[in-house]
């Protein structure tokens, strides 16, 4: 079973590059819902849409997995994000500057399928890349 949970947690990620937002519905269940940060729960097209603004404003963006570790039903997940800000982002113009994210996820599976995404990434560490952090 955790070999699985892998392969899908690599899967998950390497599908939101590919569509250029995400997650893929095809990979989550009906009722997925999402933790960003720590914001409540949002539904998976929420997910999408600011899944879709984020490649908007850094079109060249990709996901690197550093790590997955799985157990029962649930994945770890260590990835780095890269690209460039080549456009607005929540209100910060582009800036051109390259940036590098780390984050870290919790995704429960069930039925094969992603449940729940409870995610950390370093949202200071990103606005002092873009300049809007000292």
């Amino acid at each position: 079973m955790s070999d699985s949970l892998v392969t899908l947690a690599r899967d998950f990620f390497a599908a939101q590059d590919r569509l250029r937002g995400g997650p893929d519905p095809a990979l989550c269940t009906a009722d997925y819902q999402a933790w960003l940060g720590g914001s409540p729960p949002v539904p998976r097209e929420f997910h999408e849409g600011f899944a879709r603004a984020f490649y908007a404003a850094f079109p060249d963006l990709a996901h690197v997995v550093d790590d997955v570790f799985a157990a029962g039903d649930r994945a770890a997940v260590r990835f780095t994000l890269r690209g460039t800000h080549q456009g607005a982002f929540f209100g910060i113009p582009a800036t051109g500057r390259a940036v590098v994210v780390v984050a870290n996820v919790l995704l429960t599976v069930r039925d094969g399928r992603v449940s729940e995404l409870r995610g950390i990434f370093d949202e200071a560490g990103l606005l002092r890349q873009l300049g809007v952090l000292a």
